[in-house]
């Protein structure tokens, strides 16, 4: 035993020593395969192509039953599918049907003997889909001539008139005499500078008409009630100048629809359905134009808007 352990140790201390010293240096070359051998694999009857799978042999006509019954059964998809389809055409009689090869082939019970004749669209239909769409009324764009127009937009309908001048600080550098914004016509001409034409048709034709939208037939005139004039604010007999002393503002009593309806600033700012649009054009204006002045401003314009494009400090917007 005791010589036993001796050499155990001696194994362990030298072992891997002498087992480094008889290892190879480099692995051997492996030896090639003879040719006869090699050739077996790679010559031989391999097709071209790989051959088509035969079918899977019907047992019985009872397996074929069984199948044909869990194909109608989950080719149905619902009763009210059957009860649509079938009752109104006649289903096939032979659901197996054997060819002269053996393949067996399967068929709904569901499936009809001849496909049904598509029925032709409506004429109305058909010609909703080929004509171009074509607006309504209201939203009917408004197409003008160069000719006519003011300010360099079409759709400011009126003419030039020879510069406006006038006491203290009154007048207007190039004025124009508006007739017709976007369509819509207004009660009386309006004498104003071209920057107040531009932000009434912005106004016109984004806010005022769609607030209107359809009531009455779309919007049809504008009440005008005061454009340039060479006065003081509120027209008082002293204080600051008025903004329509420098052609910037114009005043509006109400609108007149295409039916005739009347939208009375004085008369229907407080009721439900025209206070309502008249609400929505007030607050609508406070962007394209600077300073905006309803019923809820103050005692003087009670039965009028009142805009204008006379700037703020800081660029801001005056809107009560």
């Amino acid at each position: 035993m005791r010589f036993g352990g001796i050499w155990m140790v001696l194994m362990l201390a030298f072992g891997p020593s002498m087992a480094a010293a008889q290892a190879v240096e480099t692995s051997p070359r492996p030896v090639l395969r003879p040719v006869e051998i090699e050739a077996k694999f790679t010559t031989g009857a391999a097709p071209f192509v790989s051959k088509r799978p035969r079918l899977r042999p019907v047992a019985g006509p009872s397996a074929t039953a069984v199948a044909v019954q869990k194909v109608v059964v989950e080719q149905t998809i619902s009763d009210d599918l059957s009860a649509r389809k079938v009752t109104k055409t006649e289903p096939l009689k032979n659901v197996v049907a054997q060819t002269n090869t053996g393949v067996v082939t399967v068929t709904s019970p569901f499936a009809v003997a001849k496909s049904l004749r598509p029925k032709a669209r409506p004429r109305k239909l058909r010609v909703a889909l080929v004509e171009p769409y074509k607006p309504g009324k209201v939203e009917k764009a408004v197409r003008y001539r160069k000719k006519g127009s003011v300010c360099g937009i079409n759709g400011l309908r009126g003419y030039h008139v020879k510069r406006i001048s006038g006491k203290g600080g009154c007048g207007i550098k190039n004025p124009v005499k508006l007739t017709e914004v976007d369509g819509v016509k207004m009660t009386r001409e309006v004498s104003i500078g071209c920057n107040t034409a531009k932000a009434f048709y912005s106004w016109m034709q984004n806010s005022a008409k769609p607030a209107v939208g359809r009531k009455g037939g779309g919007l049809g005139k504008v009440q005008i009630i005061a454009g340039y004039s060479c006065r003081n604010r509120n027209s008082a007999k002293s204080g600051k100048l008025s903004e329509h002393a420098k052609g910037n503002a114009l005043d509006i009593a109400g609108f007149v629809l295409k039916d005739g309806t009347m939208l009375s600033v004085l008369r229907d700012w407080r009721g439900r359905s025209k206070g309502r649009i008249l609400k929505q054009m007030h607050k609508t204006a406070c962007g394209p134009f600077k300073t905006v002045l309803g019923p809820n401003a103050n005692r003087f314009h009670q039965d009028h808007f009142h805009f204008d494009v006379a700037s703020h400090r800081g660029g801001g917007t005056y809107c009560r």
